[in-house]
């Protein structure tokens, strides 16, 4: 909203930082700047009203605080999926470019209110979160209709450098439902900003362990239907899709501690137990050979900077992980063949994690 007030009242708020630093030569004759500015505002504009059913001269012509609710109808209608936002950004970011490429010609100005409504869009959409959870959607939500967080009955915990974390346990999933329909045409933003922070989280956690890939196509899944340009009455269905996809990559990052492993050992003990029936005792066995793989390997080969690029040491880690999944691995659960395999599995991931860089 801050990005819409500043716009409103006339002042300047970009996302795209084009204004920053000095202006770059024209290497075109001035008639062919001002064409291709023209030309790509034109496109945009036309983009606007046939694919989102946007005019931005609504945006241009309104004042004070109908302003603000202009470019916010412009954002609601870029962010109908993912292929819309992401073709605005391509054409705002080419209008952003050939306007600069004009400065500080007076030809500029004539095209300055069409550039303005372009940005004021562009400013919201792309504004920076710093946040990491669903805590500033939660926070979205409620902004909208004057309340606190508080208010949601959500369990709180610090988390040093990232303010305050959601516990998705205590979440009130009805309550943020009632919250959400008050949204009414700004739905589809809370949906894209829970999808973008999401798909960082999920990541993430996909880098520190590959065989989460099952919550990845479930993402996809969600995400094909997001995009498939439904009304926005089925945005209500997809949000709580998303809200509830992210509860349960809540839950799956407190495994290792239900586990008592690390993050770290977690993954190795998933490539182990992959498609493998496994006791209780047997698991017990693959955490402590986990355990052991990691501190030995970091202990040694994996301090060797840029390990993987190093015939020895790649042996050697080879060596390493065979050797103890021959000495420990629980029989007959697994066989002589299953250790070839995981020793490749294992290799592959170690050096995916640790490529290039000592380990800590």
């Amino acid at each position: 909203m801050e990005a819409l007030a500043v716009y409103a009242i006339g002042g300047e708020k970009g996302g795209n930082n084009e204004t920053g630093g000095e202006p770059e030569a024209p290497v075109k004759p001035l008639e062919e700047l001002v064409e291709d500015l023209k030309a790509t505002i034109a496109a945009t504009v036309l983009f606007l009203r046939d694919d989102v059913d946007f005019d931005l001269d609504t945006a241009i012509n309104a004042k004070g605080v109908w302003k603000i609710k202009a470019i916010q109808d412009g954002v609601n209608a870029v962010c109908f999926n993912d292929e819309t936002r992401n073709k605005f950004g391509v054409m705002a970011r080419e209008v952003f470019k050939k306007f600069k490429a004009l400065f500080p010609d007076n030809a500029i100005y004539a095209f300055q209110p069409q550039r303005d409504a372009i940005n004021a869009i562009y400013a919201v959409i792309y504004r920076n979160e710093e946040e990491s959870d669903i805590s500033a959607i939660v926070r979205q939500v409620q902004d909208v209709v004057d309340k606190s967080i508080e208010s949601l009955n959500i369990a709180m915990e610090p988390v040093e450098g990232y303010g305050n974390k959601v516990d998705l346990s205590g979440l009130d999933f009805e309550r943020i439902e009632k919250e959400f329909l008050k949204l009414g045409d700004n739905q589809p933003v809370a949906v894209q900003s829970l999808k973008d922070k999401i798909a960082d989280k999920l990541n993430q956690m996909l880098r520190d362990n590959p065989f989460r890939v099952d919550y990845y196509e479930r993402y996809q899944r969600i995400i094909e239907e997001y995009n498939t340009g439904k009304e926005y009455g089925a945005i209500k269905e997809i949000f709580d899709q998303l809200v509830s996809f992210y509860g349960d990559l809540s839950e799956e990052e407190k495994r290792s501690v239900r586990e008592d492993v690390s993050e770290e050992e977690l993954a190795v003990l998933d490539m182990l137990s992959r498609d493998k029936k496994i006791s209780d005792k047997e698991k017990a066995e693959l955490k402590e050979i986990a355990k052991q793989l990691l501190e030995r390997l970091k202990e040694n080969e994996f301090q060797v900077v840029n390990w993987f690029e190093k015939e020895q040491t790649k042996s050697a880690v080879r060596v390493v992980i065979k050797n103890l999944l021959f000495d420990k691995l629980p029989y007959p659960a697994f066989e002589d063949k299953d250790i070839e395999v995981k020793t490749e599995v294992l290799f592959d991931f170690f050096r995916r994690r640790y490529d290039g860089r000592v380990a800590a």
